[in-house]
């Protein structure tokens, strides 16, 4: 909410607002009206805003001072990205202090706003993006350095207490020790080795030293886990709904290992009888165990072609409360009665015990869908068809989006490189999952918090509108490319941006849409205030499906049963419980979604490395001053084709229209363009690949 605020005075400046007109522009509901006003106190109070004649608000007319996140680009230059969504403020490579790439930082403006947008210089380093390094080791002047990614400081660190015969060219951890000066290197001891940066098989060992993942748990945790059995199992179904001579089955990837989800569908005369059994993680890790206390910590599971750092053991995570086919498995299950056009009329939520009939990958289903196999199952799929069929439409009519942006899948050699990427791809098996689990979530987080008491705190997954600014960089670059979409003014609405993406289904610039609209939108998190989800157009919307791999989704589930057994935890202790694991669960997904991100970056490189002078077919992903990236089709990896190879004309940057322009051909490159591209080079300390045009 402070955020949003401040928002509505950094896009004015100078404007003054009165009370009402900001509680209209924020659009908060009725009971949300005083929490504006108490906050528009406390910003007076502090400083940041003033009230003047009127009982009006404005910004302080001689503000000069920001803080926020510190990036720096491969130039040297940076952008401060602020702490109350102002625009971002340029840092020279000589106003940057002792500040490095990640730093929280306060800075203070310098000459006027200019057309190119503020300009600033680093006061002071609030706090360091990180106190240790992984990087490559290399040797200047007789000393030990190391270089670190995506960005290495001009100033160098150098390394301390390292062997002598040390070679170049080493992963290695190291911890600062002295952060020197702007103009001194920063000194950091040496930690561990982990092996040669030129060896694709240390690829994750690097990610799993730099995000500080460990694979293994602690012994406490292990000897707690060894308390459990199936006969654990055994000694529980009693206290539940028996539902193992229902006809459920898990869907699931080939090479999954854990199913946390089985859907089972019975037709009867009224109707239909949905359920999905999520597993009942919540029996086996009690709150303020040793195994709790490392999942919370942990909060998700992180996923790498060549291993997996897991949220709870595999002891449980792959065994004890894996849904396996034919084994009796506690669950946790949202069963839906619904009419004949799949309505639902009633809702049950409660403990069961369950024994799945079938595994099922998607590759089954999707054969059985589509008549090329037959299984005694099947009429369970084709109902299931149906009824995903008939959900999508519902939530596409009420203005949900869904995006089918593909990832890369790996198929990996022995030694760490990559010998096949390919996009993933989305088949009818994939949506009757998906549609059958957006309605467990969606279910859970109506109906749950109604049984509770009043106000007692519950986890969602909200979904913010997007930011203004950003909204203004896509309705711009859709008008850049002509495309002949009608574009709305103002905000958008989630069926505005349905609406565009179905518009450009059949057009080449479909996945450069997709790509732009998905950063356009606000990042999911979780919240005990339930905000909405605008991606998915839900009022109410929460995680219940996954708790062997998400924490939050235990937390849904203890609540569950604190509701069936009429057990509700003091509000305050739970309350504190849940407002710490929802803050480790923010900060752990973005982590490892920068840790999968890198390690899917650094695979692409090893693969393009391979095929130095190979030629290949792409789109350009995005243009800049000083050239233009491009993304091959086949295999997804990017690389940057630099304006200085582009021989046959002088090109300049177009910004207004997301192109660059021959000087004497006047052609252009814009985004979306089909090129033909030749692998020219792999940087891997810059975790770059470089291209050149091979035709137009």
């Amino acid at each position: 909410m402070r955020k949003k605020l401040l928002n509505i005075f950094n896009k004015s400046p100078e404007k003054l607002f009165r009370q009402k007109d900001i509680i209209h522009r924020m659009k908060v509901k009725q009971h949300e009206i005083g929490a504006v006003k108490i906050l528009l106190n406390e910003l007076v109070k502090s400083g940041e805003i003033v009230r003047v004649k009127g009982n009006r608000y404005t910004l302080p007319r001689e503000r000069s001072q920001f803080v926020g996140r510190l990036t720096v680009t491969q130039k040297g230059f940076g952008f401060v990205i602020t702490d109350d969504d102002l625009e971002d403020i340029f840092i020279g490579r000589r106003s940057m202090a002792d500040a490095i790439h990640g730093d929280h930082v306060r800075v203070k403006l310098h000459g006027r706003p200019s057309p190119q947008g503020l300009k600033g210089r680093v006061q002071k380093v609030l706090e360091r993006g990180s106190n240790s390094f992984i990087g490559i080791t290399y040797r200047y002047a007789g000393k030990l350095f190391m270089s670190i990614s995506p960005v290495n400081p001009d100033r160098g660190i150098r390394l301390i207490k390292a062997k002598k015969d040390l070679d170049e060219g080493q992963i290695v951890k190291a911890r600062v020790k002295d952060w020197g000066s702007p103009v001194k290197p920063i000194i950091a001891e040496l930690q561990t080795v982990i092996g040669k940066a030129e060896d694709p098989v240390n690829d994750m060992k690097m990610i799993l030293n730099k995000y500080d993942y460990l694979q293994e748990f602690p012994q406490k945790v292990m000897e707690e886990v060894k308390r459990f059995s199936q006969k654990s199992i055994a000694q529980e179904i009693s206290n539940r709904r028996d539902l193992r001579e229902w006809t459920s089955f898990t869907i699931d990837p080939v090479d999954a290992k854990d199913f946390d989800d089985a859907i089972s569908i019975k037709q009867n005369r009224n109707g239909y009888e949905l359920g999905v059994h999520i597993a009942d993680v919540s029996h086996f890790v009690e709150q303020n165990t040793y195994i709790d206390r490392e999942a919370i910590q942990r909060s998700t599971s992180v996923y790498f072609t060549e291993g997996v750092v897991h949220m709870l053991p595999e002891a449980l995570s792959a065994n004890l409360c894996s849904l396996r086919p034919n084994e009796d498995r506690l669950a946790v299950s949202a069963i839906m009665k619904m009419d004949k056009d799949f309505n639902i009329m009633e809702k049950e939520i409660l403990p069961t015990v369950i024994n799945s009939k079938a595994r099922f990958t998607y590759q089954d289903v999707q054969d059985i869908v589509e008549d090329k196999i037959d299984h005694k199952f099947k009429d369970d799929i084709l109902i299931l068809k149906r009824l995903a069929k008939r959900l999508f439409k519902n939530r596409s009519d009420a203005g949900s989006i869904d995006f089918d942006i593909p990832e890369p899948i790996f198929e990996m050699g022995e030694k760490g490189i990559p010998h096949e990427i390919r996009p993933s791809e989305r088949m009818e098996s994939h949506r009757i999952v998906e549609e059958c689990m957006l309605l467990a979530n969606r279910v859970v987080a109506a109906e749950m918090p109604k049984k509770l008491p009043k106000n007692y705190p519950f986890v969602y997954r909200v979904h913010a509108n997007p930011d203004q600014k950003d909204v203004v960089r896509f309705t711009d670059l859709l008008k850049v490319l002509r495309l002949g979409i009608q574009i709305p003014k103002g905000e958008l609405s989630p069926n505005d941006i349905k609406n565009v993406l179905k518009h450009v289904e059949d057009s080449p610039y479909r996945s450069l849409i997709e790509n732009v609209a998905l950063r356009t939108m606000s990042k999911a998190e979780y919240s005990m205030k339930n905000q909405g989800h605008f991606g998915l157009a839900f009022d109410h919307y929460t995680h219940f499906t996954s708790p062997i791999r998400r924490y939050p989704d235990l937390m849904v589930h203890r609540m569950i049963k604190m509701v069936c057994n009429k057990s509700i935890q003091q509000e305050g202790e739970w309350r504190e419980l849940m407002l710490k694991s929802i803050n480790i669960s923010n900060e752990v997904e973005l982590k490892a979604l920068s840790a999968e991100r890198e390690y899917i970056k650094m695979k692409q490189l090893r693969w393009l490395n391979e095929r130095i002078g190979e030629t290949f077919e792409g789109r350009i992903s995005g243009v800049v001053n000083f050239g233009i990236f491009v993304e091959l089709q086949s295999s997804l990896a990017e690389g940057l084709i630099h304006i200085d190879t582009m021989e046959d004309d002088d090109y300049t940057y177009d910004e207004d229209r997301y192109c660059l322009q021959g000087h004497k051909t006047r052609y252009e490159y814009r985004l979306g363009d089909k090129v033909s591209v030749k692998v020219l080079a792999v940087l891997f300390e810059k975790q770059r690949a470089n291209f050149t045009l091979e035709s137009q």
